[in-house]
């Protein structure tokens, strides 16, 4: 019989596809997956099988629950190990954040900025200060952006005030990310980590 004949039926799982190669003209049975889509077990990542044949080596057909998902022993597990080392950076971020913010205290009667950048403003008027160089009629504006005339002292007093706010914040910051940390160290479940609130408590 003519393989090639339009009268010649060949019988196939539903699984597979025929093939007719036209160079030895003949038939072949490949797997067929396409439209599919697996999953590589190393990365998580997304194959889409669009060529007839068997599916990539170290593939499932099973989709990982969650980005931080590893293949073992045919089946996807949460890695609460990766879990944590994510959260950790989210709570590092976040520190770091509120390191680098502007806070507003209570000095004098005024409301003041204080924070890294308030610092770094600071710092040349304060050496000045200490010199006895600041000009006649020196002042530094509040947080309410009101002019307060200040005197030399009064300027050092104000930066002292500045360091011993930005000390006690810094405190509050590493005390709260430390403490974060620990209960997040705590936690056994994929969920229950990724759902973890990095902040203040309300």
């Amino acid at each position: 019989m003519d393989n090639s004949s339009n009268d010649y039926w060949l019988v196939y799982p539903a699984s597979h596809i025929a093939v007719f190669d036209a160079e030895t003209q003949t038939w072949s049975l490949f797997e067929d997956h396409r439209g599919k889509t697996v999953y590589d077990t190393t990365t998580g990542n997304p194959i889409y099988i669009s060529e007839p044949g068997p599916l990539p080596e170290n593939t499932t057909t099973q989709a990982p629950a969650s980005p931080i998902d590893k293949f073992e022993n045919g089946q996807w597990v949460a890695d609460l190990n990766t879990a944590l080392i994510q959260k950790h950076a989210e709570i590092n971020d976040w520190r770091n954040i509120q390191e680098n913010m502007n806070y507003v205290f209570r000095f004098n009667n005024h409301n003041w900025d204080y924070g890294k950048a308030t610092q770094e403003r600071l710092s040349l008027s304060v050496q000045m200060a200490k010199q006895n160089k600041l000009p006649d009629g020196f002042i530094w504006t509040d947080a309410d952006n009101n002019d307060v005339p200040m005197t030399a002292g009064e300027l050092l007093n104000l930066s002292d005030a500045i360091d011993q706010a930005m000390f006690t914040k810094g405190l509050q910051i590493h005390m709260r990310q430390r403490q974060m940390k620990e209960e997040v160290d705590k936690l056994t479940d994929y969920k229950a980590i990724k759902d973890y609130a990095v902040g203040w408590p309300e």
